[in-house]
């Protein structure tokens, strides 16, 4: 199913940015809805315009749902986790799928390196926005796609610097890039979803203990 917009969408679009930029726990530094329409909005569903996405999905390190509830908002009829290993903000997170009702969604408060333990192999995709480096993002993504399946990085105009170490990293974990959609919010914010796919399975070592990922990542210093 391909995202596409309709007034029930749009609805629960606008309340949720509304329930973030007002959130208790300052979910986002952002607080102007046009602001945030764009950075929390547009800069998720642009490149995804023209996908289909199906399956079983997991936003890992989600901070205020973004790009997740999106996400579950434009594709209804695919399963959506939402992965952050901070209570407070998970329990809000809740609040926000209950307010809007989603059905399609659940909010799971861990960190990847533990998820994985149980859920190795289990999603059809990853979705990572604001996380880290694009290696260290890789290998809290692999383990948990299934083969065949793909992670989607959210990534600024810094990506070509990061693009060599990303793609050791994704010779190690048994992945290759798939495609890179360049996109814009507005004319001076370039953007790029990088879209990895699963093509053999991610040794067993991985991921490494909680915080190597991070002081030992993939791709070099």
């Amino acid at each position: 199913m391909k995202a596409f917009l309709n007034k029930d969408k749009r609805v629960k679009i606008e309340s949720y940015l509304k329930f973030l930029i007002s959130s208790r726990h300052n979910l986002t530094a952002i607080k102007d809805p046009t602001e945030a329409y764009q950075k929390h909005f547009l800069d998720i569903y642009l490149p995804l315009e023209g996908l289909n996405l199906k399956g079983n999905f997991i936003d890992i390190g989600t901070g205020g749902g973004v790009p997740g509830i999106i996400c579950a908002i434009l594709f209804p009829e695919s399963e959506w986790t939402l992965l952050d290993s901070i209570g407070k903000k998970v329990k809000e997170i809740e609040t926000f799928i209950s307010r809007l009702n989603l059905k399609n969604v659940r909010a799971v408060c861990q960190r990847a390196e533990e998820h994985a333990v149980l859920n190795r192999e289990k999603y059809s995709g990853a979705f990572m926005r604001a996380v880290a480096r694009a290696d260290i993002c890789l290998e809290y993504a692999a383990p948990l796609i299934h083969i065949g399946g793909r992670i989607y990085l959210y990534r600024g105009p810094g990506w070509k610097e990061e693009k060599d170490a990303a793609e050791h990293a994704a010779s190690l974990l048994g992945l290759s890039i798939d495609r890179v959609i360049e996109y814009k919010i507005e004319e001076n914010i370039k953007r790029n979803l990088v879209i990895y796919k699963k093509v053999c399975p991610t040794p067993v070592e991985f991921p490494r203990k909680t915080g190597i990922a991070v002081k030992k990542p993939l791709g070099g210093k």
